[in-house]
């Protein structure tokens, strides 16, 4: 799939169904696995990984259609799960007026 394809899917994805996108959710990399044909990276004990969905989600950040926060997961009680960062995307006022975004 072009480039411009994926950053489409993806802000729609954002205007559209959620508020905010987790960069490790599971649900998120197979669905975006299977709309744009991108490899997913499995491994024993570990979330699904899409290098590249990050790609596409870090060159919107760039362009500053969409803000990245940086967030720890925790479970429903408040007890970390994993010590590592996730990525939490929004989109930005910018992004929310444009109707499409063409690769640079």
């Amino acid at each position: 799939m072009v480039s411009k394809y994926r950053y489409r899917w993806l802000l729609n994805k954002l205007r559209y169904q959620f508020q905010e996108l987790e960069e490790c959710n599971p649900e998120l990399i197979m669905e975006y696995s299977k709309a744009t044909g991108a490899k997913i990276l499995h491994q024993l004990n570990d979330y699904p990984k899409c290098p590249q969905l990050t790609r596409d989600l870090n060159k919107l950040t760039y362009h500053k259609l969409v803000r990245c926060n940086r967030s720890f997961l925790y479970d429903l009680d408040g007890f970390m799960v994993m010590p590592r960062l996730t990525n939490v995307y929004m989109l930005t006022p910018l992004s929310a007026s444009a109707n499409t975004w063409v690769d640079r």
